[in-house]
């Protein structure tokens, strides 16, 4: 079995034949790029970029009006406004594409973490069109951000787990709150517990903080995510999964260790750096990150002298591509996440998916 790294030590941890016997919970975070429907929501201002070119046209003035209020005129996303054409064939070729990744997987996610997200209704299309037969009965999506500075994108959690109580949002540097650094209300912290197999609870924190250059906002919104755990009893089970926006320079630095060991959290080895393949791919300078992370809390630590009965296999930490509309190669035989493109239904998200599996102890 793979070396695991907790904070900075590494174990080598030997599994005992029993704990194959037992059924792991594995965990996935995956940033599914703009799943909008093709519906014109009157409270997601942002959404105008995801409608037919037809209704975009029917609309005339008052869409590019609309466009420019939200866009800087003449930037990608201003364009992707005026010409996107997103109708129904797209937004079921989206859905049915995301299923079939989702389904070759290895494993059936248990719990599946969605960062850009419509609302609830792109979720309950997901489950119950895209991947019906999974057995997932937890959909979570509280559509809570919309706002001029997020596309009204939220973070979403669908799950074969049982939900327990309600779940609820962390709101981070929302609407007229003061904040150090200046920065833009972003998306909210999606926050729901979960029963295991055996009764145990299960606290998952979803999260997609800042992106781009927004580096002290992304750090500040992890300060708001160690707040929130640190709410939570010592010895729960906790795990953090999402889009953290974190790239291999703010890795490098040593920053984000930092925050983790903060917050007393524990991550696979593999994020450290800017070494292939990583979950996202910055083509301009050629480089990769694990934007997309999962992270446990101590009591989930193997090492641990923990009441849980569950822990976390850090070294089962790894990208997913398993099926073709994940990628594409380059004339360089280079290989990077492939969008979804509209005008030809191919692809599937710009992020690769990752997993970590969830054992039991003895």
């Amino acid at each position: 079995m793979k070396s695991l790294l907790l904070g900075a030590t590494i174990l080598g941890l030997a599994v005992p034949a029993a704990y194959a016997q037992d059924k792991p919970v594995t965990v996935v975070s995956y940033n599914v790029q703009n799943l909008f429907d093709t519906i014109d929501d009157e409270n997601n201002p942002q959404d105008d970029t995801y409608l037919s070119k037809e209704e975009k046209e029917a609309r005339g003035k008052e869409h590019e009006e609309a466009c420019e209020s939200y866009n800087e005129k003449g930037s990608h996303y201003y364009k992707q406004c005026i010409e996107l054409n997103w109708g129904e064939e797209s937004y079921s070729k989206k859905l049915m594409t995301l299923g079939e990744v989702i389904r070759s997987f290895p494993e059936t996610p248990d719990i599946l973490v969605l960062p850009e997200t419509e609302n609830k209704q792109v979720l309950d299309d997901l489950v119950n069109k895209a991947l019906s037969g999974l057995d997932y009965k937890s959909v979570i999506q509280l559509d809570t951000s919309n706002n001029e500075h997020n596309r009204g994108i939220d973070v979403g959690i669908i799950s074969r787990l049982p939900l327990k109580g309600e779940p609820e949002t962390i709101t981070v540097f929302g609407e007229g709150d003061e904040n150090t650094h200046d920065c833009k209300p972003t998306r909210d912290i999606v926050k729901a517990e979960f029963e295991m197999p055996d009764g145990e609870s299960m606290y998952v924190f979803g999260v997609h903080f800042p992106s781009g250059a927004a580096y002290q906002c992304r750090k500040d919104a992890m300060e708001v995510l160690n707040k929130e755990r640190a709410k939570l009893p010592e010895d729960a089970n906790v795990v953090a999964a999402g889009d953290f926006n974190f790239n291999c320079t703010d890795v490098q630095n040593g920053e984000f260790q930092a925050l983790a060991r903060e917050g007393h959290w524990s991550y696979p080895p593999e994020i450290v750096g800017c070494a292939a393949p990583g979950s996202a791919f910055y083509y301009r300078d050629q480089s990769w990150s694990f934007l997309d992370m999962i992270l446990v809390s101590s009591a989930l630590r193997p090492d641990q002298d923990s009441n849980s009965t569950w822990f976390a296999d850090l070294g089962s930490f790894h990208t997913v591509v398993t099926h073709p509309s994940q990628y594409a190669q380059d004339a360089r035989n280079k290989v990077r996440p492939k969008q979804f493109d509209a005008d030809n239904n191919q692809g599937a998200s710009d992020h690769w998916p990752v997993l970590m599996r969830f054992l039991r102890r003895f």
